[in-house]
């Protein structure tokens, strides 16, 4: 579990890193417009992927990992799945590159955008069979190579699309260099799953009534899957429909820092899957909430100061990473990383209502957050691009209220709450001195020294509260061993 977290956290960096940057060069390299285009290509795909997924791909883990908790064979499960994917996938694809020119109409305004959806659709056949390969991976607890793959995949996309904006190739360039990198992580994940799964024994009868079965358990997370892409992307949605294509490129732009934090915290959620599904398949119920105990405590060391952080230095943050012509949206930054917080505690909840079976439930909260931004939608009047930052974030704050509440009533939600409270205390006087350096002394090429500053406060508060233990240093001996845990028992300044 530990070594697991590990492998996907720092995966997720570097992957986020590459992309942050990537995302950087490409903003210097193409006008605020056709950075609107790059979030509604993102959104369009995004859909494809919702449309041809049918819910397998959240619950295509919890099947493997709970089979090979009870010692079942995973064959049937998997190929069934990749099988039936297939032919949606390209089905999926065909349909957008047939109204390639409708489709750039109805989303741009302007058909002038076809050639871009036409290439799009190649890559769409790619990106829906993606994840559910991601999936069976993770189901069987192969972290690592999630993590190397989703790395390799990053480096390639934006080593690709750096140098065909180099070459001129502007939007184009940026469709193709993505399907230069998502060939190749199909081609690893392909690979992988060949590895673990014989295709040749799997008949036409066991794929009829186990993808049935698999679909079954499914409707209910695609229904949610689908609520879950109009949250997520209706205020894109919406500045696109009643906006210019500039002011939705400074709203997604603004946003883009932000999921790096969303980003980490998804992968320390789906490390923890494997854990919850094979305890569960044992009926070891009570080491699922020691797992959310421990691991809440180490996640809100980790995502508090990061979240409080980026709030604080969200303007010379967003300066840096995207150039002056961003600079306006870092109030939309500010608020979507104070929002943030949730996430600190966020990953140990995550999935496990999906391993409990708890379908209807993960239905039922994925209608929370688009209830509640249709009640908080006058702020958008109000308050612009903010409100609608405003409207996310507290329907963010909602559902992970709910999603305790509803886990707690399937297993005992522990919490360190004693860490939890040291770790926001010690985030937040660390942001509080940050913003008082730049009131001081502010220059966006501070941004480095503000970051050293806030981490240098952060860690002397974490050692003056005593928040780690020897017992978490013992933790951390074996997921990094035992002379890089000495060091950081030095630096953090552990309780014996």
């Amino acid at each position: 579990m530990a070594k697991g977290s590990i492998y996907l956290t720092l995966g997720s960096i570097f992957s986020n890193l590459i992309a942050i940057v990537g995302f950087a060069f490409m903003a210097r390299m193409i006008t605020t417009e056709e950075m609107g285009v790059v979030a509604g290509i993102t959104l369009l795909t995004t859909f494809a992927q919702v449309t041809s997924d049918f819910g397998l791909n959240s619950s295509i883990p919890r099947h493997v990992s709970e089979s090979k908790g009870k010692g079942e064979d995973i064959r049937d499960v998997v190929v069934s799945a990749i099988a039936f994917r297939i032919p949606v996938s390209i089905t999926v694809a065909s349909i957008l590159f047939v109204f390639a020119t409708s489709v750039s109409s109805v989303f741009f305004r302007t058909t002038g955008f076809g050639y871009v959806i036409t290439l799009l659709s190649l890559d769409v056949a790619i990106l829906c069979l993606t994840p559910l390969m991601n999936n069976v991976l993770l189901g069987n607890g192969k972290l690592l190579s999630i993590s190397v793959y989703n790395v390799a995949n990053t480096a390639v996309s934006w080593l690709s699309i750096a140098a065909l904006l180099l070459a001129g190739k502007g939007l184009y360039g940026f469709v193709l260099g993505g399907i230069v990198g998502d060939v190749a992580l199909l081609i690893m994940q392909a690979i992988s799953v060949a590895r673990l799964v014989d295709f040749k024994r799997v008949t036409l009868v066991t794929f009829r009534k186990q993808i049935r079965q698999l679909l079954k358990f499914a409707l209910p997370l695609y229904l949610a899957s689908a609520i879950s892409f109009l949250y997520t992307w209706y205020d894109k949605a919406i500045v696109l429909a009643s906006m210019s294509l500039s002011d939705l490129g400074i709203y997604n732009t603004a946003y883009m820092p932000f999921t790096v934090l969303v980003t980490i915290a998804t992968a320390l959620g789906s490390a923890m899957l494997p854990y919850y599904g094979m305890a569960y398949g044992k009926n070891d119920y009570d080491a699922i909430s020691l797992g959310i105990k421990r691991v809440s405590k180490y996640t809100c060391l980790a995502i508090f100061p990061l979240t409080l952080g980026l709030m604080a230095t969200s303007k010379p943050t967003l300066t840096i990473f995207a150039g002056l012509r961003y600079e306006a949206g870092w109030t939309i930054l500010s608020v979507f990383s104070l929002f943030g917080l949730v996430y600190g505690i966020m990953p140990a909840l995550s999935n496990i209502l999906l391993v409990y079976g708890k379908t209807r439930t993960i239905l039922l909260l994925s209608l929370v957050p688009v209830v509640s931004s249709l009640v908080l939608a006058p702020l958008v009047w109000i308050s612009g691009l903010v409100g609608f930052a405003i409207m996310r974030g507290t329907s963010l704050a909602l559902s992970f209220l709910l999603t305790a509440y509803f886990v707690n009533k399937a297993v005992p939600v522990r919490i360190d709450k004693g860490a939890v409270t040291r770790a926001l205390a010690a985030s937040a006087l660390m942001a509080t001195i940050v913003v008082i350096l730049q009131q001081i002394l502010y220059d966006a090429h501070l941004l480095p020294f503000y970051v050293l500053v806030g981490t240098a406060v952060y860690i002397a508060i974490i050692r003056i509260l005593k928040v780690l233990d020897k017992e978490d240093f013992q933790f951390l001996e074996q997921i990094i061993g035992k002379r890089a845990a000495k060091y950081a028992s030095r630096i953090l300044g552990g309780r014996s």
